[in-house]
């Protein structure tokens, strides 16, 4: 054999090497930021199962590293750290940064069921038909992962149970922008203290505030009952987390990629209502037995129900009216809102959740 074809015979052998063995890519990895411990609890087995099933999904071309506990980015800066594309992708409380996104924060409610899953399906519906909610996280570059919800608001306070507004007699509470202004309004002795969620435990153990609105499943991972002598479930209002991804990040993702987010991003959904509604009776079973710091849980009945409701409900409305008037659909999105919250409460009542049902609704 000459030289000449012993060349052509290794270059012939190279390239059905190099057609038969493709050079795998290295795996890329996104950045989800988050402001949890990395415990052992329902919601972060949700959160584990979904970076795993990206990873899976994707044939491992996309993996998931979850910065927890702040560590990435404070949670008061996750909007503009997604929008930056400082964090790949997070959750966010759009009610903080209602500036960024004044349609997006009418999914923090103050009246109406608090439930993990109804409020998550609601707003989920409100997606579907409101070109706007997109629009507007478009404008903040970002993308449409999931929502989920904290579920029931509490009360918690170290001086007397708030079972009624006359009971905040004068205290220093952090409460959310609405209660603050059902506050004003409706003439609540309570003197209002603004704070990031995470700095509840902190402010109360110093005597800063004497309480504040937390949600019930998040009282044992901030460790809320250590500092708090009663915990009020008002059954009232709910806080929605927005899952966002830098929108650079999105449309840098192959269209297969992108398939594959939004069919587990929507099992997600369904994962984190089931996770807090779990997480919701373990908090209470782990409120009412704690001997180290011993609390006092109370649930309010319809009547005390109804007193907050009163202060409430003139102000859900104003700030959608006013809200309005920087997106003129504001209003729509309220009232819809306020439907589909009935819609999906009837459904769950008659037919239970979707786990109880063995499917998952189409998205």
């Amino acid at each position: 054999m000459t030289p000449f074809v012993r060349v052509l015979c290794v270059l012939f052998t190279l390239s059905l090497w190099c057609l038969s063995s493709p050079i795998q890519a290295e795996p890329r990895t996104l950045h989800y930021a988050t402001a949890v411990a990395p415990t052992d609890r329902p919601n972060n087995r949700a959160r584990h199962w979904w970076a795993e099933q990206i990873k899976a999904r994707t044939n491992g071309e996309i993996e998931i590293e979850i910065h927890w506990m702040q560590s990435l980015v404070k949670y008061a800066d996750t909007a503009q750290a997604v929008s930056s594309g400082l964090a790949d992708i997070a959750g966010m409380t759009p009610d903080y940064t209602a500036a960024r996104f004044p349609l997006w924060a009418l999914s923090q409610t103050e009246v109406g069921p608090g439930d993990h899953y109804i409020a998550a399906e609601a707003w989920r519906r409100m997606m579907a038909d409101t070109p706007a909610l997109r629009e507007e996280l478009q404008r903040n570059n970002m993308a449409f992962m999931a929502v989920y919800s904290t579920g029931p608001r509490v009360l918690i306070s170290n001086t007397r149970p708030y079972l009624t507004p006359e009971d905040f007699d004068g205290d220093r509470v952090r409460l959310t922008p609405r209660s603050v202004q059902a506050a004003q309004q409706a003439d609540w002795e309570v003197t209002p203290i603004n704070l990031t969620f995470t700095d509840i435990y902190s402010a109360m153990d110093r005597g800063t505030i004497n309480g504040a609105q937390s949600a019930a499943y998040l009282v044992p991972l901030f460790k809320h009952h250590e500092v708090a002598k009663h915990i009020v479930e008002t059954g009232n209002g709910q806080s929605m987390i927005l899952e966002a991804m830098n929108l650079d990040t999105w449309n840098s993702l192959t269209p297969e990629q992108q398939q594959v987010f939004k069919e587990v991003n929507r099992e997600l959904e369904v994962r984190m209502a089931e996770a807090g509604l779990e997480e919701l009776e373990q908090a209470r079973e782990m409120i009412r037995s704690n001997r180290e710091f011993p609390t006092e849980y109370h649930i309010l009945n319809a009547r005390q129900q109804a007193q907050w409701e009163t202060g409430y409900l003139p102000v859900e409305r104003a700030f959608a009216e006013k809200t309005g008037k920087r997106a003129p659909q504001a209003v729509s999105v309220f009232e819809r809102f306020q439907e589909r919250l009935g819609e999906v409460a009837a459904e769950v009542k008659e037919s239970g959740y979707p786990w109880e049902r063995d499917k998952v609704a189409e998205r």
